[in-house]
């Protein structure tokens, strides 16, 4: 695989010593990695032990994200094989849809269980020994357990029996045993540890930081984005979810410091720039805020929110012939509807029709 002037987005927790030493591999073949998805990923890389952030939805939204920006999703065994040059599998042939026939499975479901190389999702399309699998993950939610427990069921069976002819059942006591020709082994699936923040990796820290966000306790995810700054200090992407959640809290002094700590590490994080001109505006620096939507569109002339934003703030600011022509170069980038309508309406104003 070549990944020279790429962006892999290594997501999730990996198995000990993985991260590290598939950011060595990238950064030996010229690559470059963050922690999470951000507008410059190439590819976004789950890691093995990121179950937990299944139930919670922050897996669910970041392939979401993926697909929607045409970014290709590899679990960590695929990727870290493809890495070294090893020989692929074989390709897929069966109809996605063929394979969920007769289970309560969505096609979403299967890109969660292609993120932890359970299946090989090509498109529309699975391989023949798929469909087993799919309906063993259908089997286990039709008894009660979610996506995430049985992903761990499946991946730790996989583990456990790599070759051999065995079925996953759920004994009378309702644990996931592994059923061979000549008996049953017990099968335990894999468990979160009890969380310690002292002597927590930074990928502990930074899953918990995502499940508490996609949960809903946002102190409690900031917190932890927090610690995974301080612990990490070539890292952008801790600090700056941690100014999106103060931002969204209206905590705008804080979102700034975040948004500039991120900034320090990593010039190039875009978002991190685009949120930091929101925070600026929002404490009363329109002019700040103005210059950092500039340096965010000299570096990507597309990103269409940045377009729209400088726009607002040249007409809050009077520049009402500055403002209509970003609002034209705006709805030249495709918009949706809705944004589009509101940017026509400003042009009219602006040109003093309205």
């Amino acid at each position: 695989m070549d990944v020279r002037d790429r962006a892999i987005a290594l997501y999730g927790r990996f198995r000990a010593g993985e991260r590290e030493r598939l950011e060595a591999a990238i950064g030996r073949l010229g690559g470059a990695v963050a922690r999470d998805l951000t507008r410059r990923s190439d590819i976004l890389v789950v890691g093995a032990l990121a179950t937990a952030l299944i139930d919670s939805g922050a897996l669910a939204d970041r392939i979401h994200a993926a697909r929607e920006r045409g970014v290709p999703v590899r679990g960590e065994r695929t990727f870290a094989a493809a890495l070294a040059g090893e020989e692929q599998p074989k390709p897929a042939s069966v109809p996605l849809a063929t394979a969920l026939g007769g289970t309560a499975l969505t096609p979403d479901d299967a890109e969660v269980l292609a993120a932890f190389d359970l299946i090989l999702l090509d498109g529309d399309l699975v391989r023949f020994g798929d469909a087993p699998t799919l309906r063993t993950a259908a089997d286990l939610m039709a008894h009660g357990r979610t996506l995430g427990e049985a992903v761990r069921i499946l991946a730790r069976a996989r583990d456990l029996a790599p070759v051999g002819r065995y079925r996953i059942v759920l004994t009378p006591a309702g644990d996931a045993a592994l059923k061979w020709a000549d008996g049953v082994t017990t099968l335990e699936g894999q468990g979160q540890l009890a969380f310690d923040e002292a002597h927590a990796t930074v990928d502990d820290l930074f899953e918990a930081a995502a499940v508490a966000e996609a949960e809903g306790d946002l102190e409690a995810a900031a917190h932890l984005y927090d610690l995974c700054a301080r612990a990490d200090r070539r890292d952008a992407i801790a600090p700056y979810n941690h100014g999106n959640i103060r931002l969204a809290q209206g905590a705008f002094d804080q979102a700034r410091l975040a948004y500039q700590r991120a900034l320090a590490r990593d010039p190039k994080l875009l978002e991190a720039r685009y949120n930091l001109a929101q925070a600026l505006d929002a404490e009363g620096r329109a002019d700040a805020a103005s210059d950092e939507l500039v340096r965010v569109l000299d570096a990507d002339p597309r990103y269409s929110d940045a377009v729209f934003n400088l726009a607002q703030l040249r007409m809050k600011a009077g520049a009402l012939a500055d403002a209509a022509a970003l609002y034209r170069r705006y709805l030249t980038l495709d918009p949706p509807e809705d944004w589009a309508r509101t940017a026509r309406r400003a042009i009219l104003y602006c040109s003093g029709v309205a």
